[in-house]
């Protein structure tokens, strides 16, 4: 982690300064909107707190004769005001050195007394955070979205959390028996972005592998009977990874398309 910290960092410093360097060479002459440039390059890459810059302002008043022709002592002219911008910047040592020597750490916060939670198991507890995190999220603007609530009754909104959690425990299982399949197999997954088909993953999302099977439709007939789409490769290949039978797709009475 350390190590892919203090090489991101040094790839935005570096793309900085080559945006930087090509506002040097065309400054501009409103001091204003160079300020508002660089300002956008270092917020674009997140390095405002490692470089620092300054405009330096010239001011000029260029001679400019009035008529056509060779100037002559009596020739009569007038001044206009010219001014000329150069951008400084270099980068702050002492400020990247902390974030060199940070890199790697994280701070871990916890109500949880030293007693019942250890340091080490703190950490080997929250060491994966970004899952209850991406749980969080799908609660928040995901596929299981609790907000907004519109019930009144805490008897019933106790009742949705309790099956929009279910939910997310189907979820996260689905996400975890695959890529768990996918790593003890050495594969990728290919197939669940649209527009890109050859696209591969080893970390698939459950939204992204339930949403392949959007396409499956179940036909039922005037005569009572019924059938059902037949599965493509993908949504077999997942199923095996999913660790479920193709069996679910092909019930007894119904005849596949």
């Amino acid at each position: 982690m350390a190590k892919q910290q203090i090489h991101g960092l040094e790839q935005r410093l570096g793309n900085a300064e080559i945006a930087l360097g090509k506002l040097i060479s065309k400054p501009g002459n409103d001091t204003k909107v160079l300020h508002t440039k660089v300002n956008a390059i270092l917020n674009r890459y997140r390095v405002s707190e490692y470089i620092t810059f300054k405009v330096v302002q010239k001011i000029t008043y260029k001679k400019v004769y009035n008529s056509c022709g060779r100037p002559s002592a009596d020739r009569p002219y007038r001044r206009v005001k010219q001014i000329d911008l150069r951008l400084e910047f270099q980068r702050l040592l002492a400020e990247i050195q902390i974030a060199y020597t940070l890199a790697g750490w994280r701070l871990f916060v916890t109500n949880a007394l030293t007693s019942r939670l250890t340091l080490e198991q703190a950490v080997l507890y929250y060491r994966e955070q970004w899952q209850p995190e991406m749980g969080f999220h799908r609660f928040k603007r995901g596929q299981l979205p609790a907000l907004p609530i519109y019930f009144q009754d805490e008897t019933r909104i106790r009742g949705l959390m309790f099956l929009l959690t279910i939910a997310l425990r189907v979820f996260t299982l689905i996400e975890f028996v695959v890529r768990r399949q996918l790593l003890q197999q050495s594969k990728s997954l290919a197939g669940l972005y649209d527009g890109n088909p050859k696209r591969s993953t080893t970390r698939p999302t459950a939204e992204r592998l339930l949403d392949a099977f959007s396409g499956i439709t179940m036909y039922f007939h005037r005569d009572g009977s019924c059938e059902i789409t037949l599965l493509n490769d993908l949504q077999k290949q997942i199923l095996t990874l999913m660790e479920m039978p193709q069996s679910l797709y092909t019930f007894p009475h119904l005849v596949p398309t």
